[in-house]
């Protein structure tokens, strides 16, 4: 058995759910990209190994690790740690209430660019060859 390919699943389920209940119009991509615009997500599986499984390879379970980075600037009066803040939330919606996923880190990240503030975060979980997440 392979591990299943649940990325594209995931992050397309991901980027429906921030834009549709964002107030702030979002771009959520894989990976950033040399055009900035914000508020930016990007979505990152970091692994994707094997943890566990039997010695005929049928009952497999795999890690899951996904880091999530939010970019966010001011927009008119709206402060840019409030508009991180939405999105923080509505990213923990999906990764920890929709999917169930164990979020390791929440915290805000330091950035070069004063201007661009940055919040990352990371998910975990282990999910077997049936695509079954189990949080622990």
């Amino acid at each position: 058995m392979a591990m299943p390919d649940v990325y594209d699943e995931m992050f397309k389920y991901a980027q429906t759910y921030i834009k549709e209940n964002s107030q702030y119009s979002p771009k959520v991509l894989k990976s950033s990209q040399a055009d900035k615009k914000f508020p930016l997500i990007t979505i990152k599986m970091l692994t994707d190994d094997i943890y566990s499984e039997n010695l005929d390879k049928t009952d497999q379970r795999f890690n899951l690790r996904y880091e999530i980075e939010i970019y966010t600037m001011n927009i008119g009066s709206i402060a840019k740690e409030v508009i991180a803040n939405e999105l923080m939330k509505l990213t923990n919606d999906v990764f920890d209430e929709h999917y169930g996923m164990d979020r390791k880190t929440n915290q805000e990240a330091p950035n070069v660019d004063t201007d661009v503030y940055r919040w990352n975060m990371r998910f975990e979980a282990k999910i077997d060859e049936n695509k079954r997440i189990y949080r622990r």
